[in-house]
Order: C-alpha cells, then sequence, then structure tokens
C-alpha cells in the first residue's frame, strides 16, 4: 500500500457513520475541547441535505465562558460564519450548512467539520485573549464615545519624558486633560496600574487622571491586598460588568471635573 493509501486508509477509517432518525450520525477522528470525538449530524430531507451540529455548541461555549455579548466576539463568529458558508439558527441554537443536493453534499462535509473544529479557537477568548478582547472593547467604546471631544490612542505614555510609563489607552481630552487608563483582570497589570498612579502623583502631574478599570470586579485574578492598595491610591476605579456606558460615562465626568 502507498504512502497516499495509507494516510487515506487512516483518515476514514477515524469516521463512524451510523442511522438516526433525521439522517446519520458522524463520529469524526478529530477532537472536541471535552475530549470525545468530535460529532456531528446529516440532515435528509426531499433529497437535499444539511450538515448541522447537535443543538448544545453554542450552550457548551457559554457555560465555557466565552461571552457572546461581547461585540469582539460577536465579530469572530461572524467571520468564522461567512468564511465557511454556515448559518446560525437562533431559535434553536443550530449551526448547520445550506441545503444541497445530495450529489453535493461532499463538498458541505468538508466545510462543516472545518468550521466545527475553528469555532473551538473562540475559547482561547476565555483565557490567553482574554486581556486583549477586553481592552479592544473598552478602547472601542471610548473611542466612539469621544468624536470630536478627545483624541483617544493606545498603548502610548501620556507624558512625553516619560516613555518607560504608557497606558493601555490614552484619552487626550479638548480641555487638556488627559485620562491615562488600564484595563485589568490580572495581578501584574493592576500592579503596574498602581505604579503608575504613583508616579504621576510624586510628579504632579495634575493634568493626568489614571484610571484602573476592572473587567470584572469579583472574579478578576487580582489579590484582595492589590485591590486595597489601589482603593487607597489616587487612581480613579471602575468595573466594565458594572456597565460598560457607566464606565464611558465616569471617565467624561472625571475629565471634565478637573478641568472645572
Amino acid at each position: 500500500m502507498s504512502l497516499r493509501d495509507e494516510i487515506c486508509h487512516a483518515l476514514c477509517d477515524g469516521f463512524a457513520v451510523s442511522n438516526v432518525p433525521i439522517g446519520f450520525a458522524v463520529k469524526s477522528p478529530f477532537k472536541w475541547y471535552s475530549g470525545d470525538n468530535l460529532t456531528f449530524y446529516v440532515r435528509l430531507q426531499n433529497g437535499q441535505v444539511r450538515f448541522e451540529d447537535d443543538g448544545a455548541t453554542y450552550g457548551e461555549l457559554q457555560a465555557m465562558g466565552v461571552d457572546f455579548s461581547s461585540d469582539s466576539r460577536l465579530d469572530v463568529l461572524s467571520a468564522l460564519l461567512k468564511e465557511h458558508e454556515i448559518e446560525f439558527d437562533q431559535s434553536e441554537y443550530l449551526f448547520h450548512t445550506r441545503w444541497v443536493p445530495e450529489g453535493a453534499a461532499a463538498a458541505e462535509t468538508t466545510r462543516f467539520l472545518s468550521f466545527m473544529n475553528r469555532i473551538q479557537d473562540l475559547l482561547f477568548w476565555t483565557s490567553d485573549r482574554v486581556a486583549s478582547t477586553f481592552a479592544d472593547d473598552l478602547y472601542n467604546a471610548l473611542k466612539v464615545h469621544f468624536v470630536g471631544k478627545a483624541e483617544v490612542v493606545r498603548n502610548e505614555a501620556p507624558i512625553n519624558d516619560l516613555a518607560d510609563y504608557p497606558a493601555d489607552i490614552v484619552v487626550r481630552h479638548l480641555n487638556g486633560k488627559v485620562a491615562a487608563i488600564f484595563p485589568v483582570n490580572r495581578e501584574q497589570k493592576a500592579l503596574e496600574a498602581i505604579l503608575f498612579s504613583k508616579e504621576m502623583e510624586l510628579r504632579e502631574a495634575a493634568n493626568i487622571i489614571p484610571f484602573m478599570i476592572y473587567e470584572d470586579f469579583e472574579t478578576s485574578n487580582i489579590s484582595k491586598r492589590t485591590k486595597s492598595r489601589a482603593l487607597n491610591s489616587d487612581l480613579e476605579l471602575a468595573t466594565w460588568d458594572g456597565g460598560n456606558k457607566d464606565v464611558v460615562n465616569k471617565v467624561e465626568r472625571q475629565l471634565q471635573a478637573q478641568a472645572a
């Protein structure tokens, strides 16, 4: 047997097809995040075929911490749906392909299987990428809110001669005041915000207003001691999970109050 035949044989042997009321259940050799084999379904109807999940994928990802209320996460999901030509039935929470004739089903098989593998990437948004996602959401909200009123930039030092003290988000208001914002959901970033606040205090930088904004105050991976240090510092504190619009409004109020 040639190497090509061995590869094809190994791949095909990894699939198992069984009859179910709607058509077929297909167990693939690929793994779902739970460790089980990724299984999908083939629905047959009047000579037409479509591929679909079991209706639990969306809920399972939510249970694992994927927040579909976030614009950033919704953008990623929408891009995956478009790229793989997959539809999402919101009434049944079902991911599925379009209906095609049985003779054209082969191409839909690989397309749907690719989508099911890729959608698991959303789980990374709850761990390694959650910090950048939260920062993106906050930055975008500030950018929209302060149109015509302030310049909103990222990863910049609010004071030119303090290049070693950048803030994640800097809001430069037309009144001359500057908000230096640190979105935090872990210990290191919280300590960075506290250090920045202390440096601004020592330099008597009256026009710089340091903010530390929690993604979620209750569940953030920040020690009680660090939270207390932040509370006793000159940092303006807010929590994103308490109301996104309220956070943005607080930034504006502080900029205007400092200018009064």
